[in-house]
């Protein structure tokens, strides 16, 4: 069954949609290079504002396979960044923007990006994060059912300037 037809009649509760300019990235990897020391502090004080710490181990593993700063880099911290925003933008349309965390609460520490064996992104919700973000435990209490009934459809794509993320946020199956 394809992943279309898989999804058909699914209720969509929230869509974010985000475009990114892939040489900015490159230029904040090349100016703050993770393979410098000092580059690499003050990159990953970035990182830290947008991305989980399962992406930043992820990260640090391309990085040992990459060697240098490839578009690999580029496109992975520029997709995990664009699908934050996109998820955010999702998350608006069915929760209330006074019961959301701050955006860097959300981003490093509610959601973090994976991919199937394929290959296909996935937007995943930490389960520990009412443990990890105590001061945000009635956002847990008030839309845990939103979270176990609801998933994340993401896609990303891009070319050599360009990539663009969406991400649908829809009922489980």
């Amino acid at each position: 069954m394809s992943f279309a037809s898989r999804n058909i009649g699914r209720k969509i509760a929230g869509v974010g949609v985000d475009i990114v300019y892939l040489p900015r990235f490159a230029h904040i990897l090349e100016k703050y290079s993770p393979f410098d020391p000092c580059g690499r502090s003050t990159l990953n004080k970035i990182t830290r504002k947008f991305m989980h710490e399962k992406e930043r181990f992820h990260f640090s593993n391309l990085l040992i396979e990459e060697n240098c700063l490839t578009p690999r880099l580029h496109e992975y911290i520029a997709g995990v960044w664009a699908l934050k925003e996109c998820s955010l933008k999702a998350l608006c349309c069915c929760v209330s923007k006074h019961d959301l965390p701050p955006a860097q609460v959300l981003y490093a520490g509610m959601l973090y990006k994976t991919q199937t064996d394929t290959g296909v992104p996935q937007l995943e919700f930490d389960k520990m994060f009412g443990k990890k973000y105590p001061k945000y435990q009635q956002l847990s209490k008030n839309y845990d059912s939103l979270f176990s009934t609801h998933e994340f459809l993401v896609s990303l794509s891009h070319d050599k300037d360009y990539l663009i993320a969406v991400t649908n946020l829809v009922e489980r199956e």
